[in-house]
This record gives C-alpha cells, sequence and structure tokens, in this order.
C-alpha cells in the first residue's frame, strides 16, 4: 500500500512539474492574444495602405503602426495577467511590433513595385 501511494505522490508532482512548465507558453498561444494580434496586424495593414495612398512610403511605416498602437497595448495588458516578468513581456511586445512592421514594409514594397510595372 506504501508504494501505491508513494506512485501517486510521484506521478502527481511529475505532473505538477510538467503543467508548470507549459503554463508560460500558453499565454503565447492562446486564442485571445492570437486575435489581439491579428487585429493590431489588420489595423496597421489598413492604416499603413491608406496612409500609402494619400501620403509616401515613409510617412505610412511610421504611422499606421503609431495609429494602432492601442491595439498593441492590449497585447501587453493580457500578457501582464501572465506569469511574465515585465522586461520579457516588453521584448514579447517589441517583438509583434517589429514583426508587423517589416510585414507592412514588404506589402508596401510590394504594392510600389505593381504601380511602377502598370505605369
Amino acid at each position: 500500500m506504501k508504494n501505491y501511494g508513494l506512485l501517486f505522490i510521484l506521478l502527481w508532482a511529475t505532473n505538477s512539474m510538467a503543467d508548470n512548465q507549459n503554463q508560460p507558453s500558453q499565454p503565447l498561444n492562446s486564442d485571445e492574444l492570437l486575435q489581439i494580434k491579428k487585429k493590431y496586424e489588420n489595423c496597421v495593414f489598413e492604416n499603413g495602405k491608406s496612409i500609402f495612398e494619400h501620403s509616401n512610403l515613409r510617412d505610412a511605416l511610421e504611422f499606421a503602426p503609431l495609429a494602432c498602437r492601442k491595439e498593441l497595448l492590449r497585447a501587453k495588458k493580457y500578457l501582464l495577467d501572465s506569469a511574465f516578468k515585465i522586461d520579457v513581456i516588453d521584448q514579447l511586445v517589441n517583438s509583434i511590433e517589429e514583426g508587423v512592421k517589416i510585414d507592412l514594409a514588404s506589402q508596401l514594397v510590394a504594392q510600389l513595385k505593381s504601380q511602377k510595372r502598370s505605369n
């Protein structure tokens, strides 16, 4: 009987440790964070295209992410409820922002190329 109790405790401890190791990654893969990131991305892309139509590439790249910063701050707020340290959260949010800026630049450059080809 003692062996079963010891086995139960070992299994519970192992399972508990595995849960604790997986916990920090869960907020990064959650549906809520993915929706926030997608909303931020869509906002930046739409604003970037609009600004680019009325101004230039530099303005679009600078002001589109700024116009959507509220969505990015929602991601930060969501991550603040996780077990991550503040500096890690800041790095994660910066990574999201930089990735979207890079994608926006790629889209706008492709749009610029296609406009030059059609002229």
